[in-house]
């Protein structure tokens, strides 16, 4: 059995950053705390010089870097590459390496539920770790909450929702009201608006903004899933609401569902924006260009995001932090005329 600082420090009831001060000898610590944590290494047999940068500062010089297993392929996502370029640029420049930690739903069945971040941080595989794309009472999230109690140094790329830890945030819910907003002040009563399951939590709030600034707003809103069914339901949708019920825009959530939408609407003959209006986000400055015809689209900054993440990640695990806890990036929104005035 592999036994870790993490092990250790959760027998005796204390953060590994009280472990590593009393085995440094670093700081005043409580006779009991000292004794649990002895009681701790005597059960495990633990050897501190086998591990941890707080024991014997070694380090690995590995930054794990880790996606749900459903927020599906990373390879598929645009933003999910951006992060990682931006990750990328930092950690090389100060001769730290990446591990992609991924895994499937068999794995965490067969594991009961223990995200893959977990082993790699017992094991001191890793000397940090940066996380994206979590959602609400998740096992993941769960997992993420343990590791942030014990002081672990990570950062979440996403909306802050615990009191310890450091993350960066881009404004979702914000812009993607916005983008409600501006197709309603174009005279757009009658839109749909696709969400990833990854941002799931962010949705009922965004509806809710909207039915009180617009209530004559007849909105539908959909949670999409993987890349690989997302142009069967895009195809129904369009049948349906567009073809069939006379709806008028549409708010997609990325540049890569946008593709998709628009070859449906190139078979189904429905015209981009005579028939339907289109407003996408990009995570890659200039994608929305690249398509055909060109869609208006919020940029959101995932590469500075990612750089910003692994920077600030650095800084905690070097012990030159400044004490910032959340940096948040602004979008940009970028009009290409792809919205269709009705007013």
């Amino acid at each position: 059995m592999t036994v870790s600082i993490y092990d250790v420090a959760k027998r005796a009831g204390v953060s590994i950053s009280t472990v590593s001060r009393i085995l440094n000898q670093s700081a005043n610590v409580s006779e009991k705390k000292i004794q649990a944590v002895k009681e701790a290494m005597e059960f495990y047999q633990y050897e501190p010089n086998q591990f941890g940068r707080g024991l014997v500062k070694q380090r690995s010089n590995i930054i794990g870097v880790y996606f749900p297993y459903y927020s599906g392929s990373v390879f598929e996502s645009s933003y999910n590459l951006e992060l990682l370029k931006g990750i990328e640029k930092i950690l090389t420049r100060q001769n730290y390496s990446m591990v992609l930690i991924s895994e499937s739903e068999e794995y965490l069945n067969r594991v009961k539920g223990m995200p893959r971040f977990l082993e790699y941080i017992r094991q001191r595989r890793i000397d940090g770790l940066l996380l994206s794309g979590l959602t609400g009472k998740s096992i993941e999230e769960e997992a993420f909450r343990q590791i942030l109690d014990e002081e672990y140094p990570v950062v979440y790329i996403g909306k802050r929702f615990h009191k310890n830890g450091i993350n960066v945030y881009a404004q979702y819910e914000s812009y993607m009201y916005q983008m409600l907003e501006i197709l309603y002040q174009n005279g757009h009563r009658k839109i749909l608006l696709y969400l990833y399951y990854s941002h799931q939590n962010y949705l009922n709030p965004i509806v809710k903004r909207a039915e009180e600034k617009m209530p004559d707003m007849d909105l539908v809103a959909a949670i999409l899933p993987d890349m690989t069914e997302i142009r069967q339901i895009l195809t129904v949708d369009i049948r349906k609401y567009v073809l069939g019920a006379g709806y008028t825009a549409v708010c997609s959530p990325g540049t890569e569902t946008t593709r998709v939408l628009l070859s449906v609407c190139g078979e189904l003959r429905v015209s981009v924006p005579e028939t339907v209006s289109i407003l996408s986000a990009e995570h890659k400055n200039g994608d929305g260009r690249q398509l055909f015809p060109q869609i208006s689209a919020f940029y959101v900054p995932a590469k500075d995001m990612g750089s910003g993440a692994a920077q600030l990640l650095l800084d905690a695990i070097e012990n030159r932090s400044s004490g910032e806890i959340s940096r948040e990036y602004e979008t940009k929104y970028i009009n290409r005329e792809s919205i269709r005035r009705l007013l």
